[in-house]
């Protein structure tokens, strides 16, 4: 790993941070980034999701939802694809589930 990518790993966060994206630590659920070869990958784990059953007599229960619905997913991906791309850089959609990040500025040498 040269310093370069790096510099587009440690933007990439501080993009994504700016916009209330938070890196997680691996294992866990939520936006994820990964040195590639040829950038930085981002991807989202999602976590579980609750909403109110319907109610009945007592208090509110809840149920979990999946968050992994294609939806969510894709309206997930679109809103951090969309931060990056304001923040000038390059995003590829890679396996329908990541994006790839790729610094257009810099030039191999």
């Amino acid at each position: 790993m040269n310093d370069h990518e790096d510099d587009l790993y440690l933007r990439v966060r501080a993009v994504l941070t700016a916009a209330g994206f938070e890196e997680i630590a691996t294992g866990g659920e939520g936006v994820h980034l990964i040195h590639h070869a040829r950038g930085v990958m981002v991807g989202w784990m999602p976590t579980q999701i609750t909403h109110p059953a319907a109610r009945r007599r007592g208090p509110r229960r809840t149920r979990p939802v999946r968050a992994d619905l294609p939806g969510l997913r894709h309206a997930f991906t679109l809103a951090l694809a969309a931060t990056l791309r304001a923040a000038d850089l390059t995003v590829e959609t890679h396996d329908d589930e990541w994006l790839l990040v790729l610094d257009t500025h810099h030039t191999p040498d």
